[in-house]
């Protein structure tokens, strides 16, 4: 028995359908993940899946006493003076199992909240919602703010919950993770089994497929039109039911989601001048005491693509300010 089933799903937000006559099920066990484009409604769906939205329209069926933990991309602790506090007064977990999820992920529980990182924050939700054991767990691009050793402990936890479904960018972690690709495309709900580099090889074949019935389709729906606009024939009696049928086709047309939107954009680059993008020299910044960059050097050229790493709490988002002059070095 699925722990849960989704059908004829309806979910818009204005003029714009998030869920349109999605269907999908979830049996035990499986690892989902959850693909799309920004926008599409990836974390709408996993918010009608923990029961905090409701369906428009549709069939929403879920096992009984089924226990749900969702961690959002940019979770909210509560204002206390620790974490374990902030947790505990966040839900009814046993204390032991919360310290031990966090001793797992490498964050003390002692840590006050107020000197938390982006990173640190996601680690203590994604510690609360393992230590709350849920049948199927939900995660909202969970990689983000983690660092690479981060990444490497939830990936270990994941192997060992039961069922989850998790919403990332992450190709490789994809890869690590999927049992089952669900792409949310148009509304609808699509379902590959493997994970994303298997889902790369099928959607690739699919697009190729569906590309040629739409030109077919478009090809015969121009012809109809040329014959309609020539006039007189199109009148005749004995033609009523061809343009019955350039109706349906008109209506069929207009129906139809395209993958991409027909919006284009058109940037003016400004002027440009020089190869220096930014240059740091003999930069020192502290916070409490602590160093986070220490007589600094560092020229970034045009074109320059780099990759900054670190632990949690490292200082990356503080070196990132220091670069762009949002923040003032203290030499």
């Amino acid at each position: 028995m699925p722990l849960f089933t989704l059908a004829d799903a309806e979910l818009a937000y204005g003029d714009l359908p998030l869920l349109d006559g999605a269907s999908f099920a979830l049996e035990a066990g499986e690892r989902i993940g959850l693909i799309g484009r920004n926008g599409t409604g990836k974390s709408s769906l996993l918010g009608v899946i923990a029961g905090e939205l409701q369906l428009d329209q549709g069939v929403w069926k879920r096992q009984d006493g089924l226990r749900v933990a969702i961690v959002r991309q940019e979770p909210q602790l509560l204002e206390r003076s620790t974490v374990k506090e902030a947790l505990l007064a966040q839900a009814s977990v046993a204390e032991h199992h919360l310290e031990a999820f966090l001793d797992r992920l490498q964050l003390d529980p002692q840590t006050p909240t107020a000197n938390l990182s982006g990173g640190e924050t996601k680690r203590a939700a994604l510690a609360l919602a393992f230590a709350s054991e849920p049948d199927l767990l939900l995660l909202d691009e969970p990689t983000n703010h983690l660092d690479i050793d981060g990444i490497v402990r939830l990936e270990n936890l994941l192997a060992r919950q039961a069922s989850a479904i998790v919403v990332t960018h992450d190709r490789a972690f994809l890869d690590r993770f999927a049992t089952r690709i669900v792409e949310l495309d148009r509304g609808r709900l699509y379902s590959f089994p493997g994970n994303f580099t298997s889902w790369e090889e099928r959607k690739a074949q699919q697009l190729a497929a569906e590309s040629i019935a739409e030109r077919r389709f478009d090809k015969f729906w121009a012809a109809e039109e040329a014959w309609i606009r020539r006039g007189i024939e199109a009148r005749r009696t004995r033609d009523a039911g061809r343009v019955k049928r350039l109706e349906r086709l008109r209506v069929e047309r207009a129906a139809r989601r395209e993958r991409i939107g027909n919006v284009k954009l058109s940037l003016g680059a400004g002027q440009r001048s020089g190869k220096l993008v930014a240059e740091l020299a003999g930069v020192s910044k502290s916070f409490g005491g602590r160093p986070i960059v220490k007589d600094l050097d560092l020229r970034i050229g045009r074109g320059d693509r780099i990759g900054l790493i670190g632990p949690n709490g490292a200082g990356k988002t503080t070196l990132i300010r220091l670069i762009l002059g949002t923040l003032a070095p203290d030499a």
